[in-house]
């Protein structure tokens, strides 16, 4: 575990690449710990937005400043939160998305517990989480469609639950994001943890401790390569070389040698190159 420090400074902000990669680390609500009305927030935005200040942005436009969000735990002891927040006209930070191309709600979102038997207070849950546990996401490219695969470990036991396509982040995640953590109340958190709490809702203020998050490259073959049975519309073996609402600015920053096995990346490479890719079947 490495020292941490605060700073306003952008050029101090850590932007974690998750495309490929996994991120993990142990949480430790205590016992009785953040209750209904509670929210444990530990998320990555494309910071820094612009202007002045902290540079803070996110999909709410929280401060004013609006920008793609990925909540990768919003919690408290009775439910376990996953939410991706795309903006639609995404471009690398620094950049202010406008407010009407953000998913402020959300989509796709998993949640742990709310009510059910995977996740909550007590032994009687797979997950208890007046103990500490360990959470670990994955963001495989499979098929080329960026994915995210969510597992829960305590003692043995696991709770697992994916989100199918990210693809509407993949731009955001790719260039990396900002980490922040956050602890919020409200007398209504319904939205998070409906069932298993009711409004009016009371937050006991209990602390949580993250540690030991690790950052890894999945070591997954076939997330990266194209399966292709032919291309080009005519049965061959060629993908065309015009690329349509791919957004192919990276391929003059980042070149092509890593094949990530979508159609924008064969597209994007072909009109890069000037010529014809060919399919990897």
């Amino acid at each position: 575990n490495s020292e941490m420090h605060t700073s306003t400074n952008p050029a101090d902000f850590a932007m974690l690449q998750l495309v490929g990669n996994s991120i993990s680390l142990n949480v430790d609500m205590g016992a009785d710990g953040p209750s209904c009305g509670c929210n444990v927030a530990f998320f990555l935005v494309s910071m820094p937005g612009q202007g002045g200040g902290d540079h803070y942005c996110d999909a709410n436009c929280v401060g004013g400043h609006c920008c793609p969000e990925f909540d990768l735990l919003e919690m408290n002891v009775h439910t376990l939160q996953v939410t991706s927040h795309a903006c639609s006209d995404y471009h690398k930070p620094p950049h202010d998305s406008q407010p009407s191309s953000c998913n402020h709600g959300g989509s796709p979102i998993v949640k742990f517990g709310n009510g059910g038997k995977d996740f909550g207070p007590g032994d009687l849950y797979t997950i208890n989480a007046d103990k500490p546990f360990e959470f670990k996401m994955e963001f495989p490219v499979e098929g080329g469609v960026l994915k995210g695969h969510i597992t829960l470990t305590q003692e043995g036991r696991t709770a697992r639950q994916s989100m199918n396509n990210l693809d509407s982040m993949r731009q955001a995640l790719e260039d990396g994001m900002a980490l922040v953590l956050d602890a919020w109340h409200s007398n209504d958190l319904t939205w998070l943890d409906g069932g298993a709490c009711h409004a009016p809702e009371s937050c006991n203020m209990k602390p949580t401790v993250f540690d030991s998050m690790k950052l890894e490259h999945l070591n997954h073959e076939e997330s990266h390569r194209r399966r292709r049975s032919g291309g080009g519309g005519g049965g061959g073996t060629t993908c065309p070389g015009q690329a349509s609402n791919c957004g192919c600015e990276w391929t003059h920053k980042n070149g092509c040698s890593s094949d990530d096995g979508s159609e924008c990346h064969c597209r994007c490479c072909c009109e890069h190159q000037g010529g014809e890719c060919i399919w990897q079947t």
